[in-house]
């Protein structure tokens, strides 16, 4: 006759086997940094670089815009810019003025056979002068200035990725008229992949950040991924937490967009 102590440690058993089995969640594999790129100014396509596919580098020129007013802008303001040619007649000015009021101003006290006034005129022509030396060299900073923000304007005509990865669409063409802001180039990472799912807050505490768990994808060797993040708060109306698991796909394995399944822990317990 079985006792009930037998009944008990079987069940008893058989409440951490179920607790040891994880269950299966569906989720999708998406990418981080999926970016639709726009231009900074509005104006004639010049030349594409790029077509869907691409796979770019940060820093790398997208699309450029048409810059010929642009460009002698900045080769105006670059010249006006190294135009020193009348800081240097002053300088000059200046050693010969300075020479005259020193040999002056010794005549005036050796001898006094140049009048105060001469000196004085002298003098006050040497201060004029050092006052339209400072004058230059402020408008020489201003002109500096001038010069770099045309750089940067022109800069702002040509589109660059700002991170790397691949190109997924391609908006405009040569020729087309791009206005700012609006999205004519995207551009996917697909080196680092998450996947989003909402589960029970039951579920949610049994994780934590860094906890590896096995996924699943069709056609692939499974994969490895880390709980990047748990929200700290729950759903209010459907009492789920989200949480975030990445994916390491420095080979470019995974694709996203894909169904994949997470083997998650189980939250049964004993008691």
């Amino acid at each position: 006759m079985i006792s009930l102590k037998h009944y008990m440690v079987a069940g008893l058993t058989s409440l951490f086997v179920s607790f040891s089995h994880g269950q299966s969640v569906v989720g999708v594999l998406y990418s981080d940094m999926n970016l639709k790129l726009a231009m900074g100014d509005s104006g004639l396509i010049d030349e594409v670089f790029v077509r869907s596919g691409s796979i770019v580098k940060q820093g790398d020129a997208l699309v450029r815009l048409d810059n010929t007013m642009h460009d002698l802008d900045v080769r105006r303001n670059k010249l006006i810019w190294e135009d020193t040619k009348e800081q240097d007649s002053l300088l000059t000015r200046r050693t010969i003025m300075r020479e005259k009021y020193d040999v002056a101003q010794a005549l005036y006290r050796e001898s006094r056979s140049v009048s105060l006034d001469e000196l004085d005129g002298l003098r006050l022509e040497l201060v004029d002068i050092e006052g339209r030396l400072a004058q230059l060299i402020e408008q020489e900073k201003r002109e500096e200035l001038d010069y770099k923000i045309s750089l940067q304007v022109r800069d702002r005509r040509v589109l660059r990725a700002p991170i790397s990865g691949v190109i997924t669409q391609v908006a405009q063409r040569t020729g087309e008229w791009a206005q700012v802001g609006e999205p004519i180039v995207g551009l996917v990472d697909v080196r680092e992949l998450f996947i989003k799912l909402n589960v029970r807050d039951s579920l949610a505490r049994q994780l934590s950040v860094g906890t590896p768990l096995p996924v699943s994808i069709e056609n692939i060797p499974a994969q490895t991924g880390v709980v990047d993040y748990i929200a700290p708060v729950a759903d209010a109306a459907s009492g789920l937490v989200e949480i975030k698991i990445k994916l390491d796909n420095a080979d470019g394995i995974m694709r996203p967009g894909v169904k994949v399944s997470v083997d998650l822990p189980s939250t049964d317990r004993a008691f």
